[in-house]
């Protein structure tokens, strides 16, 4: 894989254990998410889920365009991840790239 900092970022949330993947294992948080990053891949019924979780959370969507969730965090069929660390969180959206972009959910409702 080629070098982005947003995908280092996710990197150092998966070594320091704060990441949850996959839908069911984010709707069983209470709080605490900071970024949630699905796959450009996903279904259309996966990002109206993404969406109801960055509402619930108020944490913004980024949608990984060149990289598929599932190889980033070596999950087979995994669409979607929570960063539950807000350092790591802010540091993935500032540094967007042109592999990883915020999803403008209010746009396409």
């Amino acid at each position: 894989m080629e070098n982005s900092k947003p995908l280092t970022f996710i990197g150092f949330a998966i070594k320091a254990r704060k990441v949850r993947s996959g839908a069911n294992a984010i709707a069983t948080l209470k709080g605490g998410v900071y970024a949630l990053v699905i796959c450009s891949t996903a279904s259309k019924n996966a990002f109206d889920e993404a969406v109801k979780f960055s509402i619930k959370f108020n944490a913004p969507l980024v949608v990984s365009k060149t990289y598929k969730v599932e190889d980033i965090i070596k999950k087979q069929h995994c669409k979607l991840l929570a960063i539950q660390d807000e350092s790591l969180g802010n540091a993935i959206l500032q540094n967007l790239d042109n592999h990883f972009q915020e999803y403008s959910w209010r746009d396409n409702t």
